[in-house]
């Protein structure tokens, strides 16, 4: 059930977009861009000490590589790839990475150019295997370390705006939305980039 709402949001998303591809809308230009920048993973919902304070913003430095197909002047097509850098979280025994693939719409005005859309966002996680004894309350405990990477997927949906310093650079700021549909369980992790435009090069 969880699985064809969160297909109906992606249908209901990307519609509008290609229904302007078959509108007869020719297509003015691409660009092909490349972005680097920082992710925020899940604000305010990974409890980070023994008072219950939560997370807010770390660092974990972002690639990204957009291919944005005009459909007019106005809206774009933009299907998006992009990774974070391995990093250890609080335990330095594991180590994550996350790898998002999405398909963006973007809406361009004289100021802003407007970013919706939805994919799928997946984390790596790895480690050396064996135990490790940490702390369970009262007492120490052993816990398994992974040996074998897990990998866990998750739909989410991206909302954002970029802004045009000229052509060739540009700033974005994105906010991606894991559990859309499911109100307890919704997280949104932000990302800011700093990215160059090579223009129509393919």
């Amino acid at each position: 059930m969880k699985k064809i709402k969160y297909l109906t949001l992606m249908l209901f998303i990307s519609t509008p977009l290609f229904a302007a591809t078959s509108s007869g809308a020719g297509q003015t230009s691409r660009d092909l861009n490349f972005s680097l920048g920082n992710l925020c993973e899940y604000v305010g919902k990974i409890q980070t000490d023994g008072e219950g304070k939560s997370n807010t913003c770390s660092f974990l430095p972002t690639l990204a590589g957009s291919y944005d197909i005009f459909l007019t002047k106005e809206l774009a097509l933009s299907p998006q790839l992009g990774a974070t850098l391995p990093k250890s979280g609080r335990d330095e025994n594991i180590k994550r990475m996350t790898l998002f693939a999405l398909l963006n719409g973007k809406y361009k005005t004289p100021y802003l150019t407007f970013i919706a859309g939805a994919g799928l966002y997946f984390t790596r996680i790895w480690g050396p295997g064996g135990d490790e004894e940490l702390n369970n309350g009262n007492s120490t405990d052993s816990f398994p370390l992974p040996k074998d990477p897990v990998y866990s997927r998750n739909f989410i949906v991206n909302l954002g705006a970029s802004y045009d310093f000229n052509t060739t650079w540009s700033a974005e700021l994105y906010t991606y939305v894991f559990n859309a549909l499911e109100s307890e369980d919704r997280a949104f992790s932000v990302g800011a980039t700093l990215s160059y435009h090579f223009g129509d090069v393919l």
